[in-house]
């Protein structure tokens, strides 16, 4: 019982147990109102969609358009639509070539082309894949009928020029037009080219992964720190214990990309882009998360663990790893664009998968900007504190105490 009541003695025990509800409350509050109606928001999906064919292909296009309840991008040209893809500004490309006329009129098999990004959340990849295979059941069942029917004008029109009695001649076309109804089959064929893809089932959880292990690992470390300029605070001035906290933060965000990198080649996860680059993406991601987490801790003391938490959860669920972004609402959307979580995903999706190095220069961009505005902020914040004023009383030393 001594032990007991010693421990609830202390603030830190308290603070442990609030910790601890904390998690489950902010976890269940954030997660459960982030995925609130996602399915709802599957229209926010893009679809970019190209037809190089002026005659049936158009039918097909004003049929995706009327059936689809996604987003549909119109392109004119087949480079801007697959540039669009690689940027992860369409999920899927439809694309109907120009010879899709022409190869229904020859009663060959006519071809739809899916490509699909495979730099995206599972959920997106997994939608869009059997989005095409329905788009393409559902136009065959539409095309078919077309096909039969001019089948049968083209055959009418020439079995009338035949020498034959009229009503042999009628009995004849109507068997012949009753046969070609009959035949079921599937007049249109569908290639799915997955693009920016990786064999490694694993690897379409390393920027999910990545993003955990970094911000929880920010967080302990950040608070551990924390803990340590308390106790030597009086020693040394404010700014000298800020800059020394700084100079920690950016030698261990240069330190870490190595056992990062070190981590993915144990386990056979391969990188799109060279060595140079994933070492400084990871470094500034890092850097960004220990900012945002040390910047929490500055403000508010220890009590900064409670928004860290949050800025966990809420990154985890706006990043972008788990379900598109554009799945879901407006107010974790603008969220996300303030967080790193965000581009730290997309940039390893293009790491991971590849795709546009533009997307990957322009993520290590905003970290950049995050950093400096984390950082600002707790220089502020440490400029508009008081410096501890010593009492008359600590500048005694044991030795003057007779």
């Amino acid at each position: 019982m001594k032990g007991l009541q010693a421990l609830f003695k202390i603030r830190e025990t308290y603070i442990g147990i609030v910790i601890t509800i904390a998690f489950q409350v902010i976890f269940f509050s954030i997660w459960m109102t982030a995925y609130d109606g996602v399915n709802d928001r599957t229209g926010n999906l893009k679809i970019g969609l190209i037809s190089e064919d002026t005659e049936m292909g158009q039918q097909v296009v004003n049929e995706i358009k009327g059936k689809l309840p996604f987003t549909i991008e119109n392109y004119t040209s087949l480079n801007k639509a697959e540039q669009a893809l690689n940027q992860r500004d369409v999920h899927m490309i439809i694309h109907i070539p120009s010879d899709f006329t022409s190869q229904l009129q020859a009663g060959k098999e006519a071809e739809i082309i899916y490509s699909i990004n495979q730099a995206n959340a599972s959920i997106a990849k997994n939608m869009m894949d059997g989005v095409a295979k329905q788009v393409t059941e559902e136009i065959n069942h539409k095309i078919y009928p077309i096909q039969q029917g001019k089948t049968i004008e083209a055959f009418s029109q020439k079995f009338s020029q035949l020498p034959m009695e009229q009503i042999t001649a009628q009995q004849i076309n109507d068997s012949v037009a009753t046969t070609i109804m009959s035949v079921k089959d599937h007049t249109i064929g569908s290639t799915i080219i997955k693009t920016n893809n990786v064999e490694e089932f694993a690897a379409n959880f390393v920027p999910l992964m990545v993003i955990i292990s970094s911000f929880v690992g920010a967080m302990v470390m950040i608070m551990q720190h924390q803990q340590a300029a308390q106790i030597v605070q009086d020693k040394v001035s404010k700014w000298q214990l800020f800059l020394a906290r700084q100079l920690i933060n950016i030698g261990v965000a240069f330190a870490l990309p190595l056992l990062t990198i070190g981590l993915m080649h144990l386990f056979n996860i391969s990188s799109q882009v060279n060595f140079l680059t994933v070492y400084l993406f990871q470094a500034l991601m890092f850097w960004a998360f220990l900012s945002l987490a040390q910047a929490f801790i500055i403000i508010f003391g220890n009590l900064g663990m409670i928004f860290n938490i949050c800025a966990l959860s809420i990154q985890l669920v706006s990043s972008g790893a788990l379900v598109p972004q554009a799945m879901l609402s407006d107010f974790y959307n603008k969220l996300a664009a303030l967080l790193p979580a965000t581009y730290g995903a997309d940039g390893y999706f293009t790491i991971i998968f590849g795709g546009s190095t533009d997307n990957l220069m322009s993520n290590c961009s905003s970290l950049g900007v995050i950093i400096a505005v984390t950082v600002g902020i707790s220089a502020m914040v440490v400029a508009l504190r008081k410096t501890k004023v010593k009492s008359e009383s600590e500048h005694i030393s044991p030795a003057t105490v007779q």
